[in-house]
């Protein structure tokens, strides 16, 4: 573990007038669980239970992981694997109201994985197990839901975030402070250390992990947020790697009610990147604008999308949790100069058998240029997705999910290459205290 001592995070969230009821559920929103789109902005603070002693009210949960993925290429080699893991997560109670201590360990054990279809991110190059302490952290309480966080720890916030698309998170060495308001204003302001991806049991430096061999920097951040009671929110994040890039995302979420068990959500998104001071890893200047329509009608949603990528350069998604509301199983969906467009449609069918049924799918088209030095091939991405969550029984809590992707890239450039990729991810909960 790094250096605590280096750390300077704040991660500063304090609501101006909070709303003191749980949302209820006509207000709060219902989306689709997809990994790969995180332009949430997750509180870092205190819960609001209390307790005297480490043990009172104390934490300790199994949560085992399960997941298949098979990936074939037209031109490339084929990438498969089949994994179990998971991880084991403690949390104590509030020793004197004040002190929570938390940790986690994580694991991926290799069911299936021969050296010839590695690249699943499952395991660790190679590919090969492993095991990691990825949280072990400490939480002061200041007052209310104040406090500070110190230690390895997971992040959720746009473009700085866990991932949680394989077996274990993306976690990061970090101290921070802050609340957990639930609705109104809030703000906040860090410093990040170092980053392990999902792939690894070893901590690096960011700068490191944005490509910057040899160097030992951190990330600063800060933001604000405002969530209204109908869950409309408004934020703005800055974030800054020395020497590297910095990066800047606002968005806007509005709920336009239509009538009963019927309404819209208007979705904005706006990203803007520039390299800074040496630009250790290249000197560029881009944006991303993103924006959705949904229209909710009882357990039907249907969606429409659009996003528009600068000329300028990618949009880096170096320390996680990609931001565009394109972004699906394969792709983001913002290259350089790349128009989007999709489609989309959710259905929850309610209790089927033991289990609550539900599906999603999407379709996207991404138009890039076809010459000049940031043209890259058309792409086209088709994914349907199942889940079942089983709520009965000694099968309470288990999650499963099916996903299938096909991607189709125009066939006139160069290197372009079609793939399909199938997966099958088991989750479940086993609370031992």
């Amino acid at each position: 573990m790094r250096r605590y001592s280096s750390y300077v995070l704040l991660w500063m969230m304090a609501s101006g007038q909070v709303l003191a009821q749980v949302p209820s559920a006509e207000t709060a929103r219902e989306e689709d669980d997809e990994p790969n789109q995180h332009d949430v902005f997750a509180p870092l603070g205190t819960e609001s239970d209390r307790s005297r002693w480490l043990l009172e009210g104390a934490e300790l949960v199994l949560k085992p992981r399960t997941y298949y993925l098979y990936r074939t290429y037209d031109e490339a080699d084929t990438r498969a694997g089949l994994a179990l893991g998971g991880g084991l997560e403690f949390r104590s109670g509030w020793w004197q109201d004040r002190l929570r201590l938390g940790a986690t360990v994580s694991t991926s054990q290799k069911l299936y994985g021969p050296s010839n279809k590695d690249g699943t991110q499952l395991f660790k190059p190679g590919p090969e197990p492993f095991s990691v302490i990825s949280e072990a952290y400490a939480t002061l309480r200041l007052g209310g839901d104040h406090g500070v966080r110190i230690g390895r720890q997971t992040l959720d916030l746009p473009y700085l975030g866990k991932h949680d698309l394989r077996m274990v998170p993306n976690t990061f060495e970090a101290v921070g402070i802050g609340n957990k308001p639930r609705d109104g204003f809030a703000y906040m302001a860090g410093y990040v250390d170092a980053i392990k991806y999902k792939d690894s049991d070893t901590f690096i430096p960011m700068s490191e992990a944005a490509g910057a061999k040899g160097t030992d920097k951190g990330l600063t951040f800060w933001g604000a947020r405002y969530r209204m009671a109908d869950q409309s929110v408004y934020g703005l994040l800055h974030q800054r790697t020395p020497d590297l890039f910095e990066t800047t995302f606002a968005k806007a979420e509005k709920k336009i009610p239509l009538r009963e068990a019927s309404h819209l959500w208007a979705d904005f998104s706006y990203t803007e990147q520039r390299s800074v001071g040496a630009a250790l890893i290249g000197d560029f200047s881009t944006h991303l604008i993103s924006a959705k329509l949904e229209w909710v009608l009882g357990s039907r949603k249907f969606r429409l999308g659009m996003s528009r990528t600068d000329e300028g350069g990618n949009i880096q998604k170096l320390y996680g949790n990609p931001a565009n509301y394109l972004s699906v199983i394969i792709n983001d969906f913002d290259r350089a100069g790349e128009d989007a467009m999709t489609v989309g449609y959710s259905h929850d069918f309610g209790q089927v058998g033991p289990g609550a049924l539900s599906l999603f799918a999407n379709i996207v088209r991404g138009d890039t240029p076809d010459t000049g030095p940031i043209a890259s091939p058309d792409t086209t991405e088709f994914d349907l997705t199942v889940d079942w969550r089983l709520n009965e029984g000694w099968s309470e809590k288990i999650w499963v999910r099916f996903r299938g992707a096909w991607t189709h890239q125009d066939d006139d450039y160069p290197g372009a290459d079609d793939l399909f990729d199938f997966r099958i991810i088991v989750n479940y909960d086993f609370d031992l205290l």
